[in-house]
């Protein structure tokens, strides 16, 4: 599986920072923000989903994933949101806001110190401005975020190392903010091991119903330990979800013996992800009933906590099948199931004027190439069909009169 995951990445185009996105060459763009909390200019980098600009089928929103160390993980992480979502359709399309770093250590470390194995250490003197960083993501990045882009109000967070801490403590002290986790090979041994602390009686009473978290962990193990800190301590964490958790959290836990502290987020961030949506429905394409189709989306978004919708590009495809095969009330509706559910999309339109026209009722086809045309006005087919259309509609016409 790594082989196929480093084939993967060397495929996937290089970030170019810039305001406007071309798909030939760009993984997305880059935005910044002014932040009152954090008294600083924050640059985020944006990957938007294959369909997000797409004229024809405009989604109202997407899932988004707010990912740590962005500098260091936002093409890993939005290649596989593009691959696992755009391609695979094994996860719902994602947008991902990868957040670069200024002062790693002050903002991704939760207290305040500047001992290390005993030790003083200068670089840990910033150290302990994660709520402060937290409170940023919350009341500052996600508002600009959702009003800058086409969003829905599920998110994601990811981290490594002092970020998998703040993924950790986030789902502490935030949990209402994310619906899901990923915090990879976290230093849970910071300062005396003061998150895994919390942990022994956080499990027990807080209420996570509809949350996820994939917690990993590389193999950091050397000849020279005696004690390994960081080791020991994510296997401390884990055996306390085992033990203690009571508090409906959706949970899972992966050791990585091949992989030490710097490769284990590739391999992470791609078991994390189909962790988190590994009941996303699929293998869609031969159901013949809508009501199925929409009880097995609401089935999975009450597992998840979230209103997850059948893809239009899915419901689509289903109802062109049934219109192919001359099964017209299926393909109705379906095709009328794509329209409640994508009214602001030209192709659920589109579709449903082609079905009239196969049918035979020109007048109800051109209606509905109109209503696509307001949405899309550069849809060239939908023009030629209805000038044809009105063309056949007004022979008709004169050919009655002459009777």
């Amino acid at each position: 599986m790594k082989k196929i995951l480093i084939l993967l990445f060397i495929s996937v185009p290089c970030l170019i920072y810039s305001q406007q996105r071309d798909e030939r060459t760009s993984m997305g763009v880059r935005d910044s923000l002014a932040s009152a909390i954090l008294k600083e200019t924050r640059q985020i980098y944006v990957y938007l989903p294959k369909s997000y600009d797409y004229p024809t089928a405009k989604l109202d929103g997407y899932p988004v994933i707010y990912l740590l160390d962005g500098n260091d993980h936002f093409h890993s992480v939005s290649g596989l949101a593009h691959f696992l979502g755009s391609y695979a359709r094994m996860i719902p399309e994602m947008i991902v806001v990868a957040i670069p770093n200024t002062d790693r250590t002050r903002d991704l470390t939760p207290t305040h110190t500047t001992m290390m194995n005993g030790q003083e250490q200068d670089w840990l003197k910033t150290s302990g401005g994660n709520d402060a960083f937290l409170k940023f993501i919350q009341t500052e990045l996600i508002p600009h975020v959702e009003s800058k882009y086409r969003t829905k109000p599920y998110r994601m967070l990811i981290g490594h190392s002092f970020g998998g801490i703040t993924v950790v403590n986030a789902l502490y002290t935030m949990p209402q903010t994310f619906n899901s986790f990923i915090s990879i090979d976290p230093s849970l041994w910071w300062d005396n091991q003061v998150l895994l602390k919390k942990a022994r009686s956080y499990f027990l009473t807080a209420n996570l119903k509809g949350k996820s978290l994939f917690i990993s962990k590389a193999n950091t193990l050397s000849p020279r330990d005696t004690v390994n800190a960081h080791f020991e301590s994510i296997s401390e964490f884990a055996t306390l979800l085992e033990t203690r958790n009571h508090s409906g959290l959706r949970w899972r836990y992966e050791y990585y013996k091949d992989d030490n502290h710097g490769s284990v987020p590739l391999i992470s961030e791609y078991d994390g992800m189909r962790f988190i949506f590994e009941n996303y429905p699929q293998r869609l394409n031969d159901i013949d009933n809508p009501e199925k189709l929409k009880k097995i989306f609401a089935d999975y978004s009450e597992e998840m906590g979230f209103k997850f919708l059948p893809p239009e590009e899915t419901i689509n495809n289903i109802g062109y099948r049934a219109m192919n095969e001359r099964k017209y009330d299926q393909a109705l509706l379906f095709f009328q199931l794509a329209i409640d559910y994508y009214p602001h999309s030209a192709n659920v339109y589109d579709s449903m004027g082609e079905l009239w026209m196969n049918k035979g009722d020109n007048k109800k086809a051109i209606g509905y190439y109109e209503k696509s045309l307001t949405l899309n006005p550069d849809n060239d087919g939908a023009k030629a069909f209805i000038k044809k259309m009105k063309e056949t509609e007004g022979a008709k016409s004169q050919k009655s009169k002459s009777k």
